[in-house]
């Protein structure tokens, strides 16, 4: 016969639907950030007096180790760096270094004086003069030595204390203006403040010996300089003389001009010569080759006009004669014996004028020649001259710069002979150190201030730390944020009112319960509830969480809830039975079974006998169908609830669960009672309560409050959820609200224990 699992599949009343399980990653990315502030808080106070204790040890090790700490004295001077005066003396001039400008000086002063080379020179000087052996210690731990006369060494070598406050020297700039401050650490405050003087004295030394040097250097290199230049000066005043007084010559600027005009002059009327040369060469040309009637020269001859104007009129005067005369007429004869004596004249006027241009183109010729000989020998002579004049002027330009170049470095070299002389140092000193009072470390005061913060901080960093490393579930609430499930009840650490402890109580609980000592371990699950109390608050949560399991499934019918939890350790044995109590005193008919046939622990809380159980069940030790209830079933002290124990035995845990008789077991009890409840192993590393799930109507999961991960109770929900095993909800075990920083959380619960006890005392 099978058992039937109503509603498994579907929702309850008082569920919630769900369309994915929120899982650890996406709520602490979802988180606002008041939530995880308010998280940080709880932890916090959750560990407030750890912490305290944390701060507390850091303070008291902090002023342990002020007392073998030695005094630390510390002094102060500021001096002023000024930068060189470049324009005194024309020291800018004659400094062969480079200016900078007096941001960079600064960072170059506060170097040096930072420098090994100054600290190793302030440290020889003191230790060369007068000074004593030894600096006495005065650490408190030395004192105390003293105070007992305990043969251990009290001071410390001289030399030693000098070289450590070498090592703590500081040097830093005061703000935006030219001071810089000289910070000086001792364990003797007399060694800190001779240091400090010291060192400024040394640096203001070593910076005038430094610029004296360097001038001294420039003015003997500005001296050899000068002896060259003299040399070359007076070289060169030899090369002009010898140039100038030759033949007496004496070259001038006029003396160039007058030349330079003769050659313009020439070359004017040379460039005339050859225009008119050309011109007549020219008409020469067109004589030869054109009519010598068309040249110009014969037709601009006045006798060779006036014969052809007379010839033309002669030959006027005959064609008017002719025809009508003949030749042999005298008239015709005269007037042809005058025409040819005129043509003869007209031959001979042409013949001279053409002579004439032939004789006028060899004078142009000559002329031309004659201009261009002149020019060739003005320029000559002008070119002589020019270059004898650029040479002198070259040689005099060349005198009078070596002899300026010599004036100026005879000046410089007085002036860095001067300069070296009356060097001064860039540094002033505004605050010389002053003598120490007291010591800046250690100050036991604020050393365990410090002290007592970083130990704070640091252990509250760790639980910090911590907590995000490893999540677990600790508050009320988490559960049906973290998981999505319904949180049945948080059942509350059990504490004694009276300021007895757990097992103490346990212990009176049970001899007044069983009267008999020997049964102090029997029942102690339920001595912590402190069900026989008027009132308790872990009584109060198991009723809450009973009754949110009734109303998760209203029907009727009974009902059956494996109890299960992730890990072992969590408390499901505990719970189990408690809720067994509580809906036993609902009237209801309740059945526990222990299932955790691998580590039973019913029959103690309950002080039943084992020797029939449910492994003698599954085993077939008793025939389930027709044997009396009364055979298998304990009955307990508590009304209307019964236990079945875990039995005696070495069978396979999981072969029997898988038996048949398992389901005939849950098919013939779920007859006789309205509640059963199944008290399972750890699920995570073991599959019983995940078979005895399939058998069920839902699973209720247990979660220790402080210990149960958030990724443990995740894996557990998700393998009952993949088995369609419904999940009914989860209890929160052993919730501390003091360990959490809920100290007022059950406030309401106790004053309402205080109305409930006032009248009993007033009746007393």
């Amino acid at each position: 016969m099978k058992l039937e699992r109503k509603g498994r599949m579907g929702l309850r009343p008082t569920q919630t639907p769900v369309s994915r399980p929120v899982t650890v990653s996406e709520y602490v990315a979802h988180a606002e950030p008041e939530s995880v502030t308010s998280e940080y808080a709880a932890l916090l106070r959750r560990h407030r007096f750890l912490i305290l204790t944390c701060a507390v040890l850091g303070m008291v090790l902090a002023m342990l180790a002020t007392v073998a700490s030695r005094p630390l004295y510390r002094t102060r001077a500021s001096v002023d760096v000024q930068g060189v005066n470049g324009d005194f003396l024309n020291m800018r001039e004659v400094s062969r270094v480079g200016t900078e400008s007096s941001d960079t000086a600064q960072q170059t002063q506060i170097k040096l004086l930072q420098s090994d080379t100054l600290a190793a020179r302030t440290v020889a000087a003191l230790l060369r003069d007068s000074h004593p052996e030894a600096v006495r210690k005065m650490d408190v731990l030395s004192r105390i030595w003293q105070a007992l006369h305990l043969p251990v060494s009290h001071t410390v070598p001289y030399d030693v204390v000098v070289n450590d406050t070498a090592q703590r020297l500081k040097v830093k700039p005061l703000g935006v203006t030219r001071l810089v401050e000289l910070t000086c650490e001792s364990w003797d405050p007399r060694v800190a403040q001779e240091f400090c003087n010291r060192l400024i004295r040394e640096y203001k030394d070593e910076d005038v010996e430094t610029r004296s040097e360097e001038a001294k250097n420039t003015s003997e290199w500005l001296t050899r300089q000068l002896a060259d230049i003299k040399m070359k000066a007076t070289e060169s005043q030899q090369k002009l003389e010898a140039a100038v007084a030759g033949n007496g010559l004496i070259l001038s600027q006029a003396t160039s001009s007058t030349g330079e005009e003769r050659l313009r002059e020439l070359q004017t009327e040379l460039v005339r010569a050859q225009a008119d040369r050309m011109q007549k060469e020219a008409d020469a040309n067109v004589a030869r080759t054109a009519s010598v009637d068309t040249l110009p020269s014969v037709l601009d001859n006045p006798t060779y006009r006036q014969y052809a104007t007379q010839i033309a009129d002669l030959k006027s005067k005959l064609s008017a004669l002719v025809p009508p005369l003949t030749e042999a007429n005298p008239k015709v004869i005269r007037l042809r014996a005058q025409i040819d004596e005129a043509e003869q004249g007209l031959a001979a006027s042409r013949s001279t004028s053409s002579g004439r241009q032939g004789n006028e183109l060899s004078a142009a010729r000559h002329r031309e020649q004659l201009l261009q000989v002149a020019y060739n020998a003005q320029m000559a002579n002008v070119s002589t001259d020019l270059q004898k004049a650029s040479q002198v002027s070259l040689l005099r330009r060349e005198v009078e710069s070596e002899q300026q170049l010599y004036q100026t470095m005879l000046q410089r070299a007085k002036e860095a002979g001067f300069a070296s002389a009356i060097q001064a140092s860039t540094m002033r000193v505004v605050d010389a150190a002053a003598l120490a009072v007291a010591p800046v470390s250690p100050r036991p005061a604020l050393d365990g201030v410090v002290g007592f913060a970083l130990g704070g901080m640091s252990s509250a960093a760790f639980f910090l730390f911590t907590a995000r490393a490893r999540r677990v579930l600790r508050t009320p609430g988490q559960v049906s944020q973290l998981l999505a499930i319904q949180e049945l009840g948080v059942i509350p650490r059990a504490v004694s009112p009276a300021g007895q402890g757990l097992v103490a109580k346990a212990k009176d609980w049970q001899l007044r319960r069983f009267g008999s000592s020997s049964a102090i371990k029997i029942g102690h699950a339920l001595a912590m509830t402190g069900w026989g109390e008027r009132f308790s608050i872990v009584a109060e949560a198991y009723r809450s969480t009973s009754f949110s399991i009734l109303l998760s499934d209203t029907s009727q019918r009974s009902r059956t809830y494996v109890i299960t939890s992730p890990a072992d350790g969590e408390g499901k044995t505990t719970i189990a039975s408690n809720i067994g109590v509580a809906l036993s005193r609902s009237h209801l008919r309740v059945l526990l079974i222990d299932g955790d046939m691998r580590k039973p622990r019913l029959h103690q809380s309950f002080a039943v006998q084992e020797d029939i159980g449910l492994r003698n069940l599954l085993r077939g030790d008793i025939d389930l169908e027709n044997a009396p209830l009364s055979s298998f079933v304990r009955e307990t002290s508590t009304p209307n609830l019964s236990v079945i124990p875990a039995g005696q035995g070495s069978e396979d845990t999981v072969q029997l669960l898988h038996s048949a008789s398992m389901q005939t077991l849950l098919t013939r009890v779920s007859q006789e009672f309205d509640v059963i409840l199944i008290d399972t192993p750890p699920m995570l590393h073991m599959t019983d309560a995940r078979i005895l799930g399939e058998r069920s109507d839902g699973s209720i999961l247990v979660f220790r409050a402080g210990s149960t991960t958030v990724e443990q109770a995740q894996a557990a929900r998700d393998l009952l959820e993949r088995d369609g095993i419904p999940v009914l909800g989860a209890v929160l075990n052993d919730f501390a609200p003091e360990r959490e920083g809920l100290s007022n959380y059950y406030s309401s619960y106790s004053r309402y224990q205080n109305d409930e006890t006032k009248p009993e005392t007033a009746t007393a």
